[in-house]
Formats: C-alpha cells, structure tokens, sequence
C-alpha cells in the first residue's frame, strides 16, 4: 500500500501495512508525496458491533514489480522463493525490471480481535473444520512438485479467521462494486488475518481497493462509500445477501470428504466466488458457514462470527 514498497508475494509483506493503520495518529503527517492518504473514519451507530474500524484510504499508490517467475508451486503455498524464483536475466541482478505504479483508493476495514480470537478457538474443534485440513494435506500433496523443498501442508493451512475474513471481503466486493461506479473486476483485496506470534501482533482486516494507471488515479467513488450510513447500508445488504444462494442447500452444505480436496466450502461462483483479478488466493478458501449461522453436512453447524441472518 505504500507507495515506496514493491508489493510481492511474502509471508510478511502486509505486516507493515497493518502496523501503520494501527497508528492512526501518523495520519495527519502524511505527505502527498508519497501517494498515500488516509483517514480515520467514523463507525455509523448500526454497523455491526464486530467491525470495530472503518479507515478511508483517499489516495494509495501501488508498485507491481517482476522480480522473476517459478513454475509448478504456488509462492503463497510453498514459500521457498530463495530455491526456486528464477532471475530475469542470464547474467547477474538486472539493474532494472518491469514495473507498473498505479494510483487509487480503498476502505480499510477492522475486525474486533478479540471475539475473532474466541471464535477461532471454538472453530477449531468442529468437523467442519476438520474436514477443511483433511481436503487441503490431500490438496497440497496431490498439486505438491518435486522441485520444491518439502513443506509440511499444515503450516500453509491459513487459520480460521483468515477464512472468515477472506469471505467477508468477497461479499462486500460483490456489494460495493453496484455502489461505487467501478465493476467488480477492478476491485481488488488485501487480507490481514493471522494469529499472534514472534515477530507480528494478531491481525483481522481487509482493504478493498481500486488503483489505476492515469496519473490522476481513480474517481472517488469506492471511498465515498467509507462514509457511515453508506457503508453500513452496504455491509447489512451484504451480509443478507451472503446467507443465500441460488444453489442452496447444495452451495450452503458443501463440505469436502475423501477423497474430495477442493479448497473452499459453502462458496461457489454465484454467491461469493471473485474473479482472478480481485482475488489474492484464487477463490481458495472460503466459507459462508464461517461468516453467518448456516446448515452444515458435516457434524453440527458452526457458530458463524456474524451469528444468525435474522438478528441482522
């Protein structure tokens, strides 16, 4: 998100970011210089009580730069960059590479922590959840090359909440896009959610943005809808909209069992797939049944994070 950084794919790369937006008192001493502008925004009195901050991202500047290519292995998956990333050139470092900077905007969106905290350790337990880490090790070892170091697949297994949160940005993709004058194509997302652990604070948040190449940037229209009473609107409408499908109870109870290894539940293209251009994981993981109360075929239902539709 900031403007000096070269966005890849690394393990720590958001770290940065969600320690910035932490700050909001940094703020008011940002310089237009560095493309970046940001604004506390104020929560709207019926927004849900588990979103606890809603952040305008003005302006941001992003750098997409080719540093080299791998083959076979996902980077997000294996993460042995150092084997396995093949340099662009026959001779050396290149002493430049291939870059775009586009310009744009985004509304940055917060979690409470703590209820997150609690309702992982109770997701952990469910056979859902179970049935999640059984089809991914039967995924990863399946789609896992001989080129690559080996890699134990539960250490790749994101956690709950980054099922939870991941979800949560697809649906307010699809709810935004009709608001905010861009298609939903050109949204894009940014996923924050890990636990707590040496070297990084837990985190639980999303930004969804828009960037362009015009040296202008974009038009405003994606943060206009930070504001209280449009945002609200959008997230009450999304999660309304999230606890249906049109392939319900196919969608709403799909759960994968051997020797099945697709990596996402009660999700399909209709309610809350996004295309590979918004998505950071390729529509992997994701679930509904983790967002909102939801039939579930394996065992008893999960207690969704945003509790029942109706109480909405």
């Amino acid at each position: 998100m900031c403007g000096s950084t070269i966005i890849c794919q690394s393990r720590n790369a958001p770290i940065p970011e969600w320690r910035y937006i932490q700050k909001p008192i940094l703020f008011p001493e940002q310089h237009n210089d560095t493309g970046l502008m940001v604004t506390e925004k104020q929560r709207g009195a019926d927004l849900h009580p588990r979103l606890t901050r809603v952040v305008g991202v003005d302006r941001m500047k992003k750098v997409n730069a080719v540093l080299g290519f791998t083959r076979l292995d996902e980077m997000d998956r294996v993460h042995d960059v150092a084997s396995r990333l093949v340099d662009l050139t026959r001779t050396g470092k290149p002493v430049w590479v291939p870059a775009t900077e586009d310009r744009g905007e985004g509304i940055f969106l917060q979690l409470d922590l703590d209820a997150v905290a609690r309702w992982e350790r109770e997701i952990e337990g469910a056979p859902l959840w179970d049935a999640h880490v059984q089809a991914h090790r039967r995924n990863f070892v399946r789609r896992f090359s001989e080129t690559a170091e080996a890699v134990d697949p539960d250490i790749r297994m994101p956690a709950p909440r980054y099922w939870l949160v991941h979800t949560l940005s697809h649906i307010l993709i699809r709810e935004l896009a009709m608001y905010s004058g861009y298609g939903a194509a050109s949204l894009t997302e940014r996923i924050y959610a890990w636990r707590d652990e040496p070297g990084r604070e837990a985190a639980a948040g999303l930004l969804i943005c828009t960037t362009a190449s015009d040296s202008e940037g974009t038009l405003g229209g994606l943060v206009a809808l930070s504001e209280p009473t449009k945002l609200q609107s959008n997230v009450l409408s999304g999660l309304r909209r999230a606890a249906r499908c049109s392939s319900d109870p196919v969608c709403a109870q799909r759960t994968p069992s051997d020797p099945e290894d697709f990596l996402h539940g009660a999700a399909c293209h209709t309610c809350s797939f996004a295309s590979e251009t918004s998505c950071e994981k390729a529509n992997r993981f994701l679930d509904r049944r983790f967002f909102l109360d939801l039939p579930t075929s394996s065992g008893p239902a999960v207690p969704g994070f945003f509790g029942s539709v109706h109480g909405l």
